[in-house]
């Protein structure tokens, strides 16, 4: 089965760094209210850059089960090769 590579950083460093089936996040909207909602990546997703909403959560899955939840301040995220890596202020 093929995985993900999940990469949380902060200016502290790296917060979390893991491998799963699924990472799902949750976009920013557009600042009309529009176009935020929750987006899963799967193996194989085509490079992408999400603008991360402030107090999101960053799920990390393995076959159908949580294995990783980190809560971001926001933040960006970019996809990549099976490459998930967000970068926000803070995570916890």
């Amino acid at each position: 089965m093929k995985t993900l590579t999940l990469t949380v950083l902060t200016p502290a460093g790296t917060a979390a760094e893991t491998e799963c089936t699924s990472v799902t996040l949750f976009a920013r909207d557009n600042g009309a209210g529009e176009g935020g909602g929750s987006v899963g990546i799967r193996p194989g997703h085509l490079p992408a850059v999400i603008a991360l909403a402030p107090g999101s959560s960053v799920k990390c899955s393995s076959d159908g089960r949580l294995t990783l939840t980190v809560t971001v301040s926001g933040g960006f995220a970019t996809v990549r090769d099976d490459k998930v890596t967000v970068v926000a202020e803070s995570a916890h």
